[in-house]
C-alpha cells in the first residue's frame, strides 16, 4: 500500500510540473505573437521544452524582445535544423 501511495505522489508531482511547463510555454507563445508570426518549428521548440528554468529564461527574453528574429537570434534558433 505504501508503494502505491508513493507512486501516486510522484505521478501527481510529474503532472503538476508538466502543467506548469505547458502553461509557461503558452505564455511565451502569447508574448511572441504580439511581436510577429511564429514559425511552426519555433512554436514546437518552445512547446516541447519541459525544463522550467529554461522556460523562465525564454519567458523573460520574450517579454523584452522587439521581434521574432531578435528572439531567435538570442536563443540561437536555427530553422534549418
Amino acid at each position: 500500500m505504501l508503494l502505491n501511495e508513493f507512486d501516486v505522489k510522484i505521478y501527481e508531482r510529474g503532472l503538476k510540473a508538466e502543467g506548469k511547463a505547458e502553461g509557461k510555454a503558452e505564455s511565451i507563445i502569447e508574448l511572441l505573437e504580439d511581436v510577429g508570426d511564429i514559425s511552426a518549428s519555433l512554436r514546437y521548440t518552445i512547446m516541447s521544452q519541459t525544463d522550467l528554468g529554461v522556460l523562465s529564461r525564454l519567458h523573460k527574453l520574450a517579454a523584452k524582445t522587439p521581434s521574432i528574429e531578435a528572439f531567435e537570434k538570442a536563443i540561437d534558433f536555427d530553422q534549418t535544423k
